[in-house]
């Protein structure tokens, strides 16, 4: 398959070209010196749902589960998030796992 790199900036016209071309991922890692921006309650959520309903999948990008699953402890609460076809987040989190083994 064919990779290109998208990055807008925005989830919203990521979310929106995945949504167009049935393909693709968004997601919005996290590290020490750059913490999560996007809100579980009002950003994450909401878009998760979409692509769920949608016939993608979602992740939290940690540990695999589903963005949904995460339990909400605050309002402003911030997350990373992953989004997309359910092949290319399955193939996220396995990566992701088998980084945080080495």
């Amino acid at each position: 398959n064919k990779y290109t790199l998208r990055c807008s900036g925005g989830m919203v016209p990521d979310a929106c070209q995945q949504f167009t071309k049935q393909q693709g991922i968004f997601t919005n890692p996290t590290s020490k010196v750059s913490p999560a921006k996007l809100c579980l309650v009002f950003e994450a959520a909401p878009f998760g749902r979409l692509v769920e309903m949608a016939g993608g999948k979602t992740s939290d990008g940690v540990t695999g589960i589903s963005i949904l699953a995460v339990k909400v402890e605050a309002v402003d609460q911030r997350c990373t998030l992953t989004i997309g076809s359910a092949n290319e987040v399955d193939r996220l989190n396995k990566m992701v796992r088998e980084h945080r083994l080495c």
